[in-house]
């Protein structure tokens, strides 16, 4: 059998390499309240376009020179550790033996604190809980983003951390400070940190929106301990989405991740990705690999989009974002041919919510939207990502095709609250036994005629039309989707039904996939159903 592919963040665990640190500046002051405006005026930035070709540049030494002072190696202790800490399996057998003195008699990594064992391996009971306090649970990077101390991150590099330690080196010297939290966001797994000190070398930053596949880009780091890495690449691709890299569990996170060639490897996260003028235009973040090693498919999180969470945490302490109130699903060929569409772009309304900004706005599920402020939107997560970046109480102008028409939207965005997240991962079943069976409309699902019993049984408002799922298989495909017992059918391929018949018979229009739009609970949504 394969190994199948995994997705590891890069967080190091601390053991693999030893490395030299001065001793620590442990007087850590609380930093003044700044305002954003304030911060964004102590970056450098330089959002020129790269030189469009020309001779073959045969040293990147310069680049390197001018990024690697801003880079940090970053020690975080205690806390839970989002990482997978790679053992000795998996480093390829030909390299092992260059580095199985990193290793304990099972393959595990040993810190770099860790004493000889003794004889029989082991260490008294009191002796190693004081060693494993003074370990750190990972190693990950950050780069300095203004000379007075502030740092960018990965949320998963110092997010559950209990104490966190950054390492500045300057002209080979090098100084270890205690770090303080501004602020993360695991829904795009963005931190900032900031260190007291002062005259700290900063990096420029770049305008990730104007990378190009093809374009070269360096990554920095520590990779397994060894800091003040570099690796070189090229954009593989733009807008990657649908990872499932970030998130906190409760709903899924942000991406538009950057793709690269460039190697990285457990403890890069957090360091940065510059292009070929040394300008940082992205945080390293995670890989995708069979080992937990590189193998040439690496993620960035864009500095534009970096930079706009870090404003918000200096500003708020948190993020604020906008929200519509619906769940989008992606549209591709079979669906765009049951809504009677030609163009596969846009992103599909499946289900909105009651007394939402987009209910008010007049949404339907089956809507599909193309553009928002005039700006193209090809996808699901592109569409959430857009809105996403707009503040709530911001006026959207949404462009939607509903029934073959461009139907003009104006929504005025409310905020992403975690009550809102709860309301969007809501698919509680409803139970209360199966009611009376009278058709099954597609496979899986067994429906009756609205009754004042089944209205009072389930809440269901009188003018609310169509017919009630009292039966639902639970391996259907239609239970998979998250259809419950007591959704109420409105439309079967975009017509109104009445009764079970009618349903019945606008079922039997479609060979493959059935169109169902459904009420529950005081929102509406979409299901497409296939019948085979």
């Amino acid at each position: 059998m394969k190994t199948p592919i995994r997705l590891t963040q890069i967080l190091a665990a601390a053991g693999l390499l030893t490395l030299s640190i001065s001793p620590l500046v442990a007087d850590l002051k609380a930093p003044p309240k700044l305002a954003a405006s304030e911060f964004h005026a102590r970056l450098l930035k330089d959002d020129a376009a790269l030189p469009a070709g020309g001779q073959l540049q045969m040293s990147y030494a310069t680049v390197v020179e001018k990024i690697l002072p801003s880079v940090v190696t970053i020690f975080a202790y205690g806390g839970k550790s989002d990482s997978e800490t790679p053992k000795l399996e998996d480093i390829p057998p030909q390299l092992r033996p260059f580095f199985d003195r990193f290793f304990d008699e099972n393959g595990n990594p040993e810190s770099p604190q860790q004493q000889p064992r003794n004889p029989r391996g082991r260490r008294g009971g009191q002796q190693q809980e004081e060693e494993e306090r003074s370990r750190p649970n990972g190693v990950g990077s950050g780069f300095i983003v203004s000379s007075d101390g502030y740092i960018m991150t990965n949320n998963h590099v110092v997010g559950e951390a209990e104490k966190i330690e950054a390492v500045v080196e300057i002209n080979g010297l090098s100084r270890t400070y205690l770090a303080k939290v501004i602020g993360t966001d695991p829904l795009t797994d963005v931190a900032l940190i900031k260190i007291d000190a002062t005259d700290l070398p900063q990096a420029t930053l770049g305008d990730s929106d104007k990378l190009r596949v093809g374009d070269i880009v360096l990554a920095a780091g520590a990779p397994m301990e060894l800091n003040r890495s570099v690796t070189q690449g090229i954009v593989s691709a733009l807008g990657r989405s649908g990872m499932n890299i970030v998130g906190n569990g409760r709903m899924a996170g942000y991406e538009d991740f950057i793709q690269t060639d460039a190697s990285i490897n457990p403890g890069n996260s957090g360091g940065p990705l510059v292009d070929a003028l040394g300008r940082v235009v992205g945080i390293n973040t995670a890989i995708l690999s069979r080992s937990g090693m590189n193998a040439g498919i690496g993620f960035a999180i864009p500095v534009n989009m970096a930079m706009r969470i870090v404003e918000d945490l200096i500003d708020n302490g948190s993020v604020r974002r906008g929200r519509l109130g619906i769940v989008l699903m992606d549209l591709d060929r079979e669906k765009a041919e049951i809504l009677g569409l030609k163009d596969q772009g846009g992103a599909v309304v499946r289900t909105v919510f009651n007394d939402t900004p987009a209910e008010k706005a007049g949404m339907e599920p089956g809507d599909v939207v193309t553009h928002v402020d005039g700006q193209r939107v090809d996808s699901s997560a592109k569409l959430r990502l857009v809105i996403s970046g707009r503040k709530p109480g911001t006026a959207v102008n949404l462009t939607v095709l509903r029934d073959g028409k461009s139907v003009p939207v104006t929504a005025t965005l409310d905020e992403m609250t975690d009550d809102a997240v709860a309301q969007s991962n809501t698919n509680s079943p409803r139970g209360g036994g199966t009611g009376t069976s009278i058709a099954e409309i597609i496979p899986g699902v067994t429906v009756q005629n609205l009754t004042p019993a089944t209205r009072e049984r389930y809440d269901i408002p009188a003018n609310v039309v169509g017919v009630i799922v009292t039966k639902l298989e639970a391996e259907s495909k239609a239970a998979a989707m998250g259809m419950e017992e007591g959704d109420v059918i409105m439309t079967v391929n975009k017509n109104p039904v009445r009764a079970v018949g009618e349903a019945h018979e606008m079922a039997k229009t479609s060979e493959k996939t059935v169109m169902l739009k459904v009420y529950r609970g005081g929102d509406t949504m979409l299901f497409m159903v296939n019948k085979n």
